[in-house]
């Protein structure tokens, strides 16, 4: 069997909106990790031009890890792409900004009877509830640009300065990673074991990374068996409802007994520092495993005809 023509797509981490953890290093352990049956190249993504597309053209895949290139998200990468007609292995653009939308979120929830924080305008602060709130970019990721704030400290000028945030109440309560990829024959999609992230102290006000103290990666928490069920087939409706493909990892926190989706993440990274690989090596999957599964699945379903691959249709 001949082996198919792969090429890895990124960006450095410089280059990329959100300063993404990619490296040549994570390139290099993606060369190592290619299944067997897949001949590998890599690219940096080079600009939005005819000649690049044709370039992408020659491969048979294009395995997608450009989170990014300059102002341009991850999303706008895909759509790009899509236009082109070259077959890339990351969601689709639609399913991914529809993911990246924090406005839309609660909509999206309802469809699936979970639950998000509340969306507050900023004139309705003062009189809200609520004691303690978080303002997020709107289609921000990775934890970065949040700000908490208390009632009896609103900075108004800073709000009003960055446009498209989201003003959230502040829950309260422990914060899990969930991760969704392939099962071995690629056929449906898995949830993994829920990743805590936990702070190093029992401060009540904390967010993954280092802005607000640092924070640990819990494996295997300490979670009541039926929650635990109930937050990964929460975060497996998510994952299907918005029609992703290959893997996501969902951001939720749990407070007052409630699971609350925080964040989607449709491009999990890949470096082997980051969530998604370190949960599904906890669970005896390598990231040439991971490969092979995200591969197999796209095979499975994508390569059956092209209407499908530019439609997302899932089977």
């Amino acid at each position: 069997m001949t082996a198919k023509r792969l090429i890895y797509l990124y960006s450095d981490s410089t280059f990329t909106p959100w300063k993404e953890n990619i490296f040549g290093r994570t390139i290099a352990s993606f060369l190592q990790s290619t299944p067997e049956n897949y001949y590998p190249y890599v690219t940096h993504f080079v600009g939005f031009t005819e000649e690049f597309a044709n370039f992408l053209r020659q491969f048979d895949i294009v395995f997608n890890v450009c989170y990014g290139f300059g102002e341009y998200g991850q999303h706008e990468i895909s759509q790009w792409l899509e236009s082109k007609e070259i077959q890339h292995t990351a969601s689709l653009y639609e399913s991914q900004k529809m993911a990246k939308d924090k406005v839309e979120l609660p909509a999206l929830c309802k469809r699936i009877g979970a639950y998000t924080p509340a969306i507050i305008p900023l004139g309705e602060l003062a009189n809200h509830e609520a004691q303690r709130f978080i303002a997020k970019p709107r289609f921000g990721s990775l934890h970065q640009n949040m700000h908490v704030f208390e009632k009896e400290n609103i900075p108004y000028e800073l709000l009003m300065e960055q446009e498209d945030l989201v003003i959230q109440p502040y829950l309260t309560g422990r914060e899990f990673t969930v991760g969704i990829i392939p099962d071995e024959e690629a056929q449906e999609y898995i949830c993994l074991t829920p990743l805590e992230i936990k702070p190093d102290d029992d401060r009540e006000v904390y967010i993954a990374g280092q802005k607000y103290g640092t924070t640990e990666k819990v494996l295997n928490p300490e979670l009541d068996k039926q929650l635990c069920e109930e937050m990964k087939q929460t975060v497996l409706k998510l994952h299907k409802v918005l029609n992703l493909r290959g893997m996501s990892r969902t951001d939720i926190r749990l407070s007052d007994g409630k699971i609350y989706i925080l964040d989607i993440n449709t491009m999990p990274n890949l470096d082997a520092n980051s969530f998604l690989p370190y949960i599904a090596k906890n669970e005896g999957i390598s990231l040439q495993e991971l490969f092979r599964r995200l591969l197999l699945r796209f095979e499975n379903v994508y390569f059956k005809t092209d209407n499908l691959v530019l439609a997302g249709v899932e089977n």
